[in-house]
């Protein structure tokens, strides 16, 4: 069965985290230490994850 990439939860997860991720990096964003180390790493996994998800399909393996 074919999805809609657009429909896919995982295609606007990793959008919405390289947006956050953009703005924190370029306008310098001033948060918490523990809430920046936490997106530090958890932004970029989660921006990947988009890149390497294939929506139209749901066969698992």
């Amino acid at each position: 069965m074919k999805q809609n990439r657009l429909k896919s939860w995982a295609l606007w997860l990793s959008i919405s985290a390289l947006i956050v991720f953009c703005l924190k990096t370029f306008f310098c964003l001033d948060v918490a230490e523990p809430v920046n180390g936490l997106m530090n790493a958890l932004l970029p996994v989660l921006a990947g994850f988009g890149i390497v998800n294939d929506p139209t399909t749901r066969d698992h393996i």
